[in-house]
């Protein structure tokens, strides 16, 4: 299961919580995709635990990037 919350957040232009990254892109395919990087204080704020988990599972779904744990029971 998955958690989401609907919610309004005003635009930051603080460089404290912005990032930027290149698209990764190779003259085969073109354009790849685009690393996401999230400090240990950003996982917890998702409800993950960065000093027990070792590995979560990143999906994109109806446009939201959504976070989980990676369970290896499931």
């Amino acid at each position: 299961m998955t958690r989401h919350i609907d919610a309004t957040i005003e635009e930051s232009t603080s460089s404290e919580h912005l990032r930027r990254a290149k698209v990764n892109r190779t003259g085969e395919r073109g354009a790849v995709g685009v690393p996401i990087f999230l400090t240990a204080e950003e996982l917890e704020q998702q409800g993950i635990d960065p000093k027990e988990t070792d590995e979560v599972v990143i999906r994109v779904e109806d446009g939201f990037v959504l976070l989980d744990h990676n369970d290896p029971d499931e």
